[in-house]
C-alpha cells in the first residue's frame, strides 16, 4: 500500500493559521510594526508632540477619576453593609465628576480611532471616494459637537453659580465638562479630518 508524503506549504489541517481581514495569511515571523495595517500605524506616526502630551494628560485625568469613582463606590458599599454608615456626599461626588469622565472617554476613542464605525458599505467604495467620506465624517461630528459646546456653554452661564448640595462645590467645575470636553473633541475630530486630508490617496 503506497503511502503519501505530504509536503508541508503552508498551514496543516491541525495546524493553526492566521489570516488577514480579506484572507491573505499573515507572516507571523514579522516585527508588530509591519505585522499592523496602514490605518493603524498612520495616525500615531504623524503626531506631535503636544498632540502626545495632551493625550497622556487626558488620559491620566481619565484613569484618575475612574479610580476615584470604583474606590468611592466601593468605599461607600464597605461602610453601608458593615458599619451601617454612609458617606452621603460620597454619591454626590461619583454623579457630579460623571461628565468628566464621560468626555475624557469620547475624545480619547476618537484619537486612538476605536470610534463604533460601521464600514460595510465604505470598504466597496474606491479609496478615493471612501478617503472623502471619511473627512465629511469627521467634519460633520465636529459641527456636531459645536451643538454641544453652544449648550454646555448655555448651561454653565445660567447654573454655573449653583453649589452641590453636599459639598457645596460650585456646579461650574462638574457641568463646565461639556462646554470644554466638546471642544476638545471638536479639536480631536478636526485634526484628524485635516491629517486625512493631507494624507496622499
Amino acid at each position: 500500500m503506497a503511502q503519501h508524503n505530504h509536503t508541508a506549504t503552508g498551514p496543516g489541517p491541525h495546524e493553526p493559521a492566521e489570516y488577514a481581514g480579506d484572507g491573505t495569511p499573515i507572516d507571523t515571523e514579522a516585527s508588530p510594526h509591519d505585522a499592523l495595517s496602514e490605518f493603524e500605524l498612520g495616525f500615531h506616526e504623524a503626531e506631535t508632540p503636544i498632540e502626545r502630551v495632551i493625550d497622556g494628560v487626558i488620559g491620566f485625568v481619565g484613569v484618575a477619576i475612574l479610580a476615584g469613582m470604583t474606590l468611592l463606590i466601593f468605599g461607600n458599599a464597605t461602610t453601608r453593609y458593615l458599619f451601617n454608615f454612609t458617606v452621603i456626599w460620597a454619591d454626590e461626588l461619583v454623579v457630579a465628576v460623571m461628565p468628566w469622565l464621560a468626555m475624557c472617554g469620547v475624545y480619547l476613542s476618537i484619537r486612538q480611532r476605536q470610534l463604533i464605525r460601521i464600514e460595510y458599505f465604505t470598504e466597496m467604495l474606491p479609496a478615493g471616494l471612501r478617503r472623502a467620506l471619511d473627512i465629511f465624517a469627521n467634519v460633520f461630528a465636529a459641527a456636531t459637537f459645536c451643538y454641544v459646546a453652544v449648550g454646555g456653554f448655555n448651561q454653565l452661564k445660567l447654573f454655573g453659580s449653583d453649589t452641590t448640595l453636599y459639598l457645596d462645590l460650585p456646579t461650574s467645575w462638574f457641568t463646565s465638562a461639556l462646554f470644554i470636553g466638546a471642544i476638545l473633541v471638536i479639536l480631536a475630530f478636526l485634526v484628524e479630518g485635516g491629517r486625512l486630508l493631507a494624507r496622499r490617496a
